[in-house]
């Protein structure tokens, strides 16, 4: 089967879950302790989804991995930058599928009107802070002893990603629902399944 990188259903939420829990389980990847439910999820994916991308890459009828934009803060000036994560089944790690869907992400945001993508690592964690660098992030500081999971205080990393040069007075950005059937759109999924397609071991 190909690989689909598509837009999230609410449908996909048992899919979805089945990849977070155990994040919130057993790692500090994710500073939530208990998984949310099943419709919590599908409210989730409802609720981003009314303004920012949430992506699946998809395989016959598994979801290998997920990725998503968010508010970053609540306060006005903060509306072109968004805080993104990216979520990848255990078996589908380390192959490249994490770029694929971040790159397609990027896209989507760029359309949008976004200018900055933000993305927390919990700490110590190389690979996630050399995969974040290697993808063109850079730190933006460090919260220390912000979550306390696992039985320690946990040190959470900022990096930030440049999505397109700053220019004054920009427009608002446009909700996802707003561009959804803007050509660009379905090329960048098109492009994000291509690049997934290419890589052997995702096959």
């Amino acid at each position: 089967m190909a690989v689909e990188i598509r837009v999230a259903q609410p449908s996909d939420a048992a899919e979805i879950l089945r990849i977070y829990a155990p994040f919130c389980e057993s790692t500090r990847v994710t500073f939530e302790v208990v998984p949310p439910s099943l419709e919590d999820m599908r409210e989730r994916i409802v609720r981003i989804s009314a303004t920012y991308p949430w992506l699946v890459a998809e395989d016959g009828d598994r979801i290998l991995g997920y990725v998503y934009a968010t508010r970053l803060r609540e306060r006005a000036a903060y509306q072109w930058v968004v805080e993104v994560a990216v979520y990848i089944s255990p078996e589908h790690q380390r192959r490249g599928l994490a770029r694929v869907l971040y790159t397609t992400l990027f896209s989507l945001l760029r359309i949008q009107g976004y200018f900055k993508a933000f993305a927390s690592v919990s700490l110590p964690n190389d690979a996630s802070q050399g995969f974040h660098q290697n993808l063109g992030f850079r730190p933006a500081g460090n919260f220390e002893g912000a979550g306390y999971k696992g039985g320690e205080w946990v040190d959470v990393g900022w990096w930030q990603r440049e999505l397109q040069p700053l220019v004054d007075a920009p427009l608002d950005p446009r909700s996802f629902p707003a561009i959804r059937n803007d050509p660009r759109i379905a090329a960048a999924l098109a492009e994000g399944g291509r690049l997934a397609n290419s890589r052997k071991d995702l096959r």
